[in-house]
């Protein structure tokens, strides 16, 4: 009878586990890396995103390489970084789907049309 009753309190603290993670807030993880979180594009885009879904989202700034680690781990549900070779090789290797371009850098030199530093 006592495993019974112990059966039953574990199968009632499963459920209720099971329902507050329904019910509780809806948290996205986003690793990303400091340059990304620095240039204040999510501070822009992420209340707009919050709004619409309803979704918080958590923004853990690292690394390229550790915010890569954090999504193989599990501890992230999206990654925004900046690293292509590296972005494909884990999808590649099955780590990640659906990889999406979103920006990229150019560096450019401006200067006067004739060039007095000779680059």
């Amino acid at each position: 009878m006592k495993w019974k009753n112990l059966f039953l309190i574990l199968f009632l603290i499963l459920i209720f586990w099971t329902y507050i993670g329904l019910t509780g807030e809806k948290v996205l993880i986003l690793a990303t890396t400091t340059s990304v979180e620095n240039s204040g594009l999510l501070s822009y885009i992420l209340p707009y995103f919050e709004k619409k879904t309803g979704i918080k989202v958590k923004v853990v700034a690292r690394g390229t390489g550790a915010a890569i680690k954090m999504g193989k781990r599990g501890d992230a549900d999206v990654i925004f970084v900046h690293a292509k070779e590296l972005e494909l090789q884990a999808v590649k290797e099955g780590w990640f789907v659906n990889r999406k371009e979103v920006c990229y850098n150019d560096f450019i030199i401006v200067g006067p049309l004739n060039d007095p530093a000779k680059v």
